[in-house]
């Protein structure tokens, strides 16, 4: 690994080209979570991840998500209708939510 020294206070360590964070399942589910807790969802409809419903695609982890009153109730009036999946890049934590149209094509779930 790469340092840049300046003073004996500050150290900068820089990463090389070999050095590349790849997240575990886990870490790629609290990211996918917090995605959809902070940034996704159709309108005021909380959406939560699917229990057991996750696939990894090369660097990419598939979360399945639904609204949370559906989880809670089970009851198809509840259900989030055109929202797919959750999508985080494995290398740089990036997520986006797939339409429903995009994560039936990939099958996963």
């Amino acid at each position: 690994m790469s340092e840049l020294r300046s003073t004996p206070q500050e150290v900068a360590v820089l990463p090389s080209s070999e050095d590349v964070l790849i997240l575990d399942s886990e870490q790629a589910a609290g990211l996918a979570q917090r995605f959809l807790e902070e940034e996704a969802g159709p309108g005021d409809v909380p959406l939560a991840l699917v229990e057991g419903a996750r696939a990894q695609v090369g660097n990419v982890y598939y979360f399945d998500c639904q609204s949370v009153s559906y989880l809670r109730s089970g009851d198809l009036r509840d259900m989030a209708i055109g929202v797919g999946c959750v999508a985080v890049d494995g290398e740089t934590g990036t997520c986006r939510i797939l339409g429903a149209v995009e994560s039936a094509a990939l099958n996963l779930f």
